[in-house]
């Protein structure tokens, strides 16, 4: 009995106060109560704008500063610095508040994919920008778009694509080129810089799939195909630019020489005793074998007609 009697006044000392914590979290720990605390932590776009008002005002005129935007997020510029209360309290120091200027690539762009995680942007994880390390605000300027389409970008679409791709910009200025400089062709017409499942970022299933959308009449079906065209559209074609006719890698004859043959049509010169032949002038092999990228006509097989 008076073992029991010790047992129950340890076990009513030991659960008393076990219980006060218990109540006292349940009451002061009410979601009520939370989200007040949590909204106090927040500044609010009005703090931001006394000391960022250029900034702000930038931001305002920009998709994200639309009223369309409150209905994803009803933080402004909080949605992305974090809550400004501390920041605010301290006289602006920046140690309280979430610079993206010191975060990492990684992080920066994680921080744009809490929202932007569909559509063209689904494939950045592992994409060739984000394997090099390049981050959303490489390009995107959140606070302020800069291009003649408000798309956050921070320059003409060719213009920030050419700070980096100097080789490609090369190519544009080549005889024959798809129009990019004369602004009637832009890159991401052809490439998803987000990334895609496809080689070179190309939007589509495939460089020959990309050029049918412009090129339709290439596509066929034909009776008799030209394996190349089928396949690749590149084999043949620069897309960026070359200085021969249609933007081909090479001249005619000798491009269509890689793939065949020359025993029929040889390929070498005659000696300057012969000046006469054929194959100094009109030397194309599309001079004859017009429908190089396939033929309807019964008779078609070597793509005369």
């Amino acid at each position: 009995m008076e073992f029991k009697s010790r047992f129950n006044q340890l076990a009513f000392t030991i659960l008393i106060p076990v219980v006060i914590l218990i109540l006292s979290l349940i009451l002061f720990s009410s979601p009520e109560r939370a989200i007040a605390q949590q909204e106090a932590e927040y500044a609010g776009i009005e703090q931001c704008e006394m000391c960022h008002e250029e900034m702000v005002k930038a931001f305002k005129d920009t998709i994200h500063g639309k009223k369309g935007f409150e209905l994803r997020s009803d933080k402004a510029c909080e949605t992305c610095h974090g809550p400004a209360g501390a920041h605010v309290e301290a006289g602006g120091d920046k140690t309280k508040i979430k610079s993206v200027a010191a975060l990492t690539s990684e992080e920066k762009s994680d921080m744009c994919l809490q929202c932007h995680e569909r559509g063209r942007k689904m494939f950045w994880l592992g994409s060739a920008h984000d394997a090099r390390g390049l981050a959303c605000q490489n390009c995107h300027s959140v606070h302020n778009a800069k291009a003649e389409k408000a798309q956050l970008v921070k320059a003409k679409e060719t213009e920030l694509c050419f700070s980096c791709h100097k080789q490609k910009e090369s190519q544009f200025y080549r005889a024959s080129h798809h129009p990019i400089r004369e602004g009637r062709v832009n890159c991401s017409d052809c490439h998803n810089p987000h990334g895609t499942q496809t080689a070179k970022l190309i939007d589509a299933d495939s460089i020959t799939e990309k050029c049918y959308e412009c090129h339709a009449e290439k596509r066929g079906p034909f009776i008799w195909e030209h394996v190349p065209v089928r396949e690749d559209c590149s084999l043949c074609h620069e897309p960026h630019g070359t200085n021969h006719l249609k933007m081909l890698k090479a001249k005619l004859p000798f491009l269509c020489q890689r793939c065949h043959s020359d025993t029929r049509h040889p390929g070498t010169l005659y000696d300057q005793t012969q000046i006469l032949s054929n194959r100094l002038f009109n030397r194309s092999c599309t001079n004859c074998h017009a429908l190089i990228h396939g033929s309807n006509h019964p008779s078609g097989k070597t793509f005369l007609r």
